[in-house]
This record gives C-alpha cells, sequence and structure tokens, in this order.
C-alpha cells in the first residue's frame, strides 16, 4: 500500500512529495510500536513466576562495557547506581541502551557522607549533577552505601540515628531508595562467580527480587550471563528499576 511505503520512508528520513503528514504518522507509528511493547511486558509480567531486577553498585568500572554487552545480548534491562568513578561514555551508554542510571554517593566515604545530613547530601547532589550532565535527566533512584541498614554509619554519625533520619529526608526531598532481597555477596566472601551465580538463584523468590552485585567486580560480572539463563529457563522476567517500582526496604537499624 502507498501508506506503507509513506510510512516506511518517513521511518527513514527520506522525502516524499505525497507525504505532507509524515512527521504525524512518524509519531503515530511510534505510539503505537510504543503501547505494543508495553502491552507485551505487561503480559510477561503478568505470566511471570517472579520479577528479578539486576542492580549493580559501585560504577562505572573496567568491567561495565562488558556487562553492557551481556545485557545487550540478552535485550535485558538492568539498574546501574553510579559514584564519581569510571569514564562519562559508559555511563552515556547505559542511559543510551535503555537503563535506568541511579544515584549511590559520589565518594562512597562512608566517614564523609554519614557524618551528617549535609555531607550526605552534598556528595548526592555532586552525582547527579554528574548524571545529569551526561544524560540530560534529573533521577530521583538512590541506593544507601552499605544499604539503608547499615550499621558502619554508627561510627561517625555522633549517634544521631543518620540512617533514620536520612531515609525520611530523601523521600521528602521527591527521591525514592532502593535496597536489595537478594544479596549475591559478590562484595563479602563471594570471590568467584560460581558462588555469585549460586547465592543468586538460590535465593530468588515468586515476586519482586531486586539483586545486588557489582560492576566492578570481574567474577560478579561473569556470573550474569548465567544468571539471565537461569531466569529465562525458570519463568522469571527481568527488569529496570523505575520510580514506580516495589520498593525494597529494609529495617532501619540506625
Amino acid at each position: 500500500m502507498a501508506s506503507d511505503i509513506i510510512a516506511a520512508e518517513a521511518k527513514t528520513g527520506k522525502e516524499n512529495v505525497e507525504c505532507d503528514f509524515c512527521a504525524e504518522l512518524v509519531e503515530q507509528i511510534r505510539q503505537e510500536e510504543e503501547a505494543a511493547k508495553a502491552a507485551e511486558r505487561a503480559k510477561k509480567l503478568a505470566e511471570a513466576r517472579g520479577v528479578i531486577y539486576l542492580t549493580f553498585d559501585d560504577g562505572p568500572g573496567d568491567f561495565t562495557n562488558a556487562l553492557l554487552d551481556i545485557l545487550d545480548k540478552y535485550e535485558v534491562k538492568a539498574t546501574f547506581f553510579v559514584t564519581g568513578r569510571g569514564d562519562d561514555a559508559v555511563i552515556r551508554r547505559e542511559d543510551e541502551e535503555g537503563h535506568t542510571v541511579a544515584l549511590h554517593t559520589w565518594s562512597h566515604n562512608y566517614a564523609y557522607i554519614y557524618a551528617n545530613t549535609n555531607n550526605y547530601f552534598a556528595d548526592l547532589s555532586q552525582v547527579a549533577e554528574r548524571v545529569k550532565n551526561i544524560t540530560g535527566k534529573d533521577i530521583k533512584l538512590v541506593r544507601f552505601p552499605g544499604g539503608s541498614s547499615n550499621l558502619v554509619s554508627r561510627r561517625y554519625d555522633g549517634k544521631t540515628k543518620i540512617m533514620t533520619t536520612l531515609s525520611r529526608e530523601l523521600e521528602a526531598r521527591g527521591y525514592q531508595y532502593f535496597d536489595w532481597n537478594v544479596d549475591s555477596d559478590d562484595a563479602g566472601r563471594a570471590n568467584s562467580s560460581d558462588t555469585v551465580y549460586t547465592n543468586v538463584v538460590t535465593h530468588l523468590k515468586d515476586g519482586p527480587n531486586v539483586v545486588l552485585q557489582h560492576d566492578i567486580k570481574p567474577y560478579s560480572v561473569e556470573a550474569v550471563e548465567r544468571i539471565i539463563q537461569y531466569g529465562n529457563e525458570n519463568n522469571f522476567v527481568f527488569d529496570k528499576l523505575e520510580l514506580d517500582s516495589p520498593t525494597v526496604h529494609h529495617s532501619l537499624n540506625n
């Protein structure tokens, strides 16, 4: 059909004298494609045993591009809680390939960020500005270093229960923080891809699974392909965190 030819040429930027409405048609096509993708995603979520949210802290690092290659191979979207380290180009790639770029901290310095609220928000603002300069987006997704339940903050906060204060203040400022309910332990005792893989897949459950990993750990990145394969073979779906995703919050201990 002529309209199909016009639409195809409109999408590729070709001129057509019959196509005075090309811009409108392209936008209509885009909306239809997005609606179809959303419907397919909703169907998969409804039929799935559970959702796996792969999340990676402390990057970008030397192994992040390899991780992005794996995610691209399986068309899986993930969430990256970034810091002040690494190359801007890697964060740009994360964003351009449809992953969620979220905020960890700039420095990841517990002694500084957990000394008082001013330090924490100054550090958070620094990494937020970095992400905005790279992606153009104001990001409101956050993960605390050590998680909201951490006890290390007690060493530095002068007995002010800073995690309780920060969690409330973040939400008051329009942020949403995410902890995790599946720990790969790649920042602890796990020091091989086999152990990371086992730690993740043996703790998956029906419902939301927010998995903690670190893209600065090579053995953790090496485990991702097998984790994805296991999820696909066992009726899980993969998704990225967004502001309206199911929140996983730890109990506050400080």
